[in-house]
């Protein structure tokens, strides 16, 4: 499928033509405008010459009362012809040049005989054909006729008086008028008709995005729209559509969210009311220690829960508070790996912290950071198996003036598919690795570092096992 054509081109293109079209048929009309006013010039100078042709020819007859002595009057009036081509054209217009009419008056007498024939063409040329044009009178009767080389007038023209004659002049403004006033119409017809080619699939696109809208605002949160037309709206089309994939998301993670901290909430206030309700009832001796751990280490549960859940909304909120001061990454290495020793030790794992000489200091707050890498030794060590190894290294990073904290384990892996998922928040892979954690914590690992302008990411080991790498910008 070829790429699509921006909108803006559209419009220019629909614009460009509306515009052509609008000159072309000024220039039509102006073409044609002027052809008829120049075709009325020549019928008014033409009319003009046969009047004073006329008048003179009968004035002759009205003075000697017969056509004699006429023929030196007619051969007079000849040259006088208005020198026209025998196709009238308008000038600026190209074509082939059309040749002279030639110049030829003819008078004949009552019964057809010629009593005068003058020609203003070259001596040797055979005469030019004539035709009658109008018939010449003296007190009310026809004594003669007068054939020319000239089309043929309406006698009723040639009698008008001369003022409605000499008025049928040319107005060159008048014709610029007309033309400007059909380009404008034409343009407009045009305007409408490319505007409504070019706009329509514009506005069918809008429908049927303002149709996903109003789906969506109804709750059905599954409405897409399918990319047509122009670039744009092809482009806004998959931002709605990535609109309502976001949405959908986050509508399933809040519900995903509310089932996730009703379940963690539930198990630990459970193994808690059991307890109390087992010493209340005698089951239990209320002073035995490994019962009132467990309740404890339950409340403990809830309180990391609790802490976790308000840590998050504060970054979400922007009000997360960060104590910064200027923090050696091995001293927090180090102090992580001895505040796990004791559990580490229990669940069969050795931690081996491992700290470059070279790594820079870095301007955090020392809290926030170990609670993010408490997080993440946790999680190695709740998915590694008895006897493992987890390992907790920092160095210098060479490529970005920063540091580099890595936390691996030789446990599972992560599955490739949840590798894009591992820091949303609840959520778990019970899948491939053990299950037991609140979904909460690589979510606030996530959130603590960007808090420190850091990034954090989740792979797999080359051999086995997962890696978190945290970097860090220097002081």
């Amino acid at each position: 499928m070829g790429r699509p054509v921006p909108f803006a081109l559209w419009l220019g293109v629909a614009f460009a033509a509306v515009s052509l079209i609008a000159i072309g048929s000024i220039w039509v009309l102006a073409r044609v405008g002027g052809a008829r006013d120049q075709r009325a010039l020549v019928e008014s100078q033409d009319e003009s010459y046969l009047r004073q042709v006329v008048e003179s020819l009968e004035a002759s007859y009205a003075a000697n009362r017969s056509w004699v002595g006429v023929a030196p009057l007619v051969a007079d009036l000849v040259p006088m012809m208005p020198r026209r081509p025998a196709q009238v054209t308008v000038p600026g217009i190209p074509g082939p040049p059309s040749p002279l009419r030639p110049r030829r008056l003819v008078v004949r007498d009552v019964v057809g005989r010629v009593v005068a024939d003058a020609s203003a063409e070259m001596p040797g040329r055979e005469p030019a054909p004539v035709r009658p044009i109008v018939g010449l009178r003296y007190e009310g009767r026809e004594v003669g006729m007068l054939l020319a080389t000239m089309p043929v007038v309406d006698p009723a023209r040639l009698a008008a008086p001369p003022d409605e004659y000499l008025d049928r002049g040319v107005d060159p403004g008048t014709n610029l008028a007309r033309a400007l006033a059909g380009g404008a119409v034409i343009g407009g017809l045009a305007a409408i008709v490319v505007g409504g080619a070019v706009l329509r699939p514009l506005a069918k696109g809008v429908a049927t995005l303002r149709a996903g809208a109003a789906r969506m605002a109804g709750g059905d949160l599954g409405a897409r729209v399918t990319p047509a037309g122009a670039a744009e709206l092809r482009e806004l089309a998959g931002a709605f559509n990535h609109l309502a994939e976001s949405l959908e998301r986050q509508e399933e993670a809040r519900r995903r969210l509310v089932a996730d901290i009703a379940h963690d909430l539930r198990t630990p206030v459970s193994v808690i009311r059991g307890t109390v309700d087992a010493m209340l009832d005698g089951v239990y001796d209320p002073s035995d220690p490994a019962h009132l751990r467990s309740v404890r280490d339950e409340a403990d549960r809830l309180g990391r829960m609790v802490n976790d859940l308000r840590a998050l909304s504060l970054a979400d909120a922007g009000r997360l508070h960060l104590d910064r001061s200027p923090v050696d990454p091995g001293v927090l290495v180090t102090e992580a790996c001895v505040r796990f020793d004791t559990r580490a030790v229990e669940s069969g794992i050795r931690l081996a912290p491992d700290v470059a000489p070279d790594v820079p200091v870095i301007h955090a707050d020392p809290a926030r950071l170990a609670q993010a890498l408490g997080n993440l030794v946790e999680n190695a060590m709740r998915h590694a198996p008895r006897g493992g190894v987890v390992s907790v290294s920092a160095r210098r990073t060479t490529a970005k003036h920063g540091v580099a904290i890595e936390v691996t384990d030789d446990g599972p892996g992560i599955p490739e598919a949840a590798l894009p998922h591992l820091f949303d928040r609840f959520f778990r892979v019970e899948a491939a690795r053990s299950p037991g954690g609140s979904g909460l914590g690589l979510a606030i690992v996530r959130t603590l570092v960007e808090a420190h302008g850091g990034t954090v990411t989740a792979s797999n080991r080359d051999t086995r096992g997962a890696l978190f790498a945290i970097w860090l910008p220097a002081a």
